[in-house]
Parts: structure tokens; C-alpha cells; sequence
């Protein structure tokens, strides 16, 4: 009782930056926010940055994740590595680097991993 079960979280680290200090990045981000993609990010993740902005690449694994975590009733937690403890806990979960996701027990690493892993599942 009170037991969640491994297989039904899934955990996604990110990384946000601060949009005072990488201009190159932020006007990146300003051209998705035009077309919808950053829009989105903030949208359902408003609260959690808190004013700093996250690489096309993580964003586009937040969505995918988050899309298919609705589709089958799974829960998601996200990590910001730019903070200590979610570093931390990165480290100790053997990420390297972001986006990092870990489903059903098995780390993946980038938006290519990702994705893969998310297209060869069978629709619900």
C-alpha cells in the first residue's frame, strides 16, 4: 500500500539556463516561442524554471514525454540539472548528460535515444 510501482514513473532531466547570460540561446528560443514550442514548455511547466529558458533539443523531449506519460496514465517527475540536488541526483542515476530520461528501470540519454524508445512503443 502506498507503493508506486517502477514501471509507471517516469523521471526526464533537463537543463535550464538563465536567459540574462546566454543571448545566443535565448534569441534561439525566441524563434520557437513564435512558432508554439517554447509557448507550450512554459505553459505546462510555468512554475517549475522560474524565468530561465530550456535548449530546443529538451524541450522537444519534455513534449514527447509528457504526451506519451498522458496517453498511457503515467506519472513524470522532472529534474532540473542547473540546480544542486537535481544534479545530484542526475549523478547518482549515472546521467552524464541532458535530456536524460529513465523509463521502466533504463536510463536513456539524448533526444535520439529518446525518441527511439518512445516511437517502438505500441499505441495504447
Amino acid at each position: 500500500m502506498g507503493t508506486l510501482m517502477v514501471s509507471s514513473l517516469i523521471e526526464v532531466f533537463v537543463h535550464s539556463h538563465s536567459k540574462d547570460i546566454d543571448v545566443g540561446h535565448y534569441r534561439e528560443m525566441s524563434y520557437h516561442w513564435e512558432c508554439g514550442l517554447a509557448q507550450w514548455a512554459y505553459g505546462e511547466l510555468a512554475g517549475q524554471f522560474k524565468g530561465r529558458i530550456l535548449c530546443e533539443e529538451d524541450v522537444g523531449v519534455l513534449r514527447q514525454v509528457l504526451e506519451m506519460a498522458k496517453k498511457e496514465g503515467r506519472e513524470v517527475i522532472v529534474y532540473d540539472a542547473s540546480r544542486m540536488g537535481d544534479r545530484m541526483k542526475a549523478l547518482r542515476r549515472g546521467i552524464l548528460k541532458t535530456p536524460a530520461a529513465i523509463m521502466n528501470g533504463e536510463l536513456y540519454e539524448g533526444r535520439n535515444e529518446i525518441s527511439q524508445v518512445i516511437a517502438s512503443k505500441p499505441n495504447p
